[in-house]
């Protein structure tokens, strides 16, 4: 399992229908459990029905944008883009031309940022977006004996039964948390 895979079932805690959690931190951050969503859904930077020419339909069909998590507010039919980063393969710069690729096809753009790069949420938010911050303990089982072991952040932890550095997959998230910044 990746970090954004956990990421994501703690912000979903599916229930085994696959909707929404009634737990779920994407209901903390959105307000509602009336809601639906996808993961991963390719979409284009334009509205179909902002296409006015056929050079508007082949930019519309050429240039998809991916977020990671569209949330439609089923009472309102609002729709709501989410960029998830982790805290493994950080790239702010990345980050932001790929959530201002967001801005055109959808009016309401979120990013949710590790808490330990609290610094950078100013820079998004200049930019219109709201952020949130995210902080889990993660749980790592190492490879050779099995035993688990909580630990913070990216890295992985030395086994406490091996009593050495030994390789570790990543299992599960406890503690997860989610806040906007403001």
């Amino acid at each position: 399992m990746t970090i954004d895979d956990e990421l994501l079932l703690e912000l979903i805690k599916p229930e085994k229908d696959g909707r929404v959690g009634k737990d779920s931190l994407i209901v903390k951050i959105v307000g509602t459990h009336n809601i639906d969503y996808v993961l991963e859904e390719p979409t284009s930077e334009i509205r179909e029905e902002d296409v006015q020419s056929e050079a508007d339909l082949e930019y519309m069909n050429t240039h998809e944008i991916t977020p990671d998590i569209t949330v439609v507010l089923k009472g309102k039919r609002k729709e709501i883009a989410f960029e998830l980063e982790n805290d493994v393969q950080w790239d702010f710069g990345e980050s932001l031309r790929q959530v201002k690729r967001y801005q055109d096809r959808f009016s309401d753009t979120r990013v949710i940022i590790p808490e330990e790069y609290r610094r950078f949420a100013p820079l998004y938010a200049n930019e219109g977006f709201r952020v949130y911050l995210w902080k889990a303990t993660r749980i790592w089982q190492c490879l050779k004996c099995g035993t688990e072991t909580e630990k913070e952040g990216p890295f992985e932890p030395q086994c406490k039964k091996c009593n050495k550095t030994t390789k570790h997959r990543l299992v599960r998230l406890k503690d997860a948390d989610i806040e906007e910044y403001t």
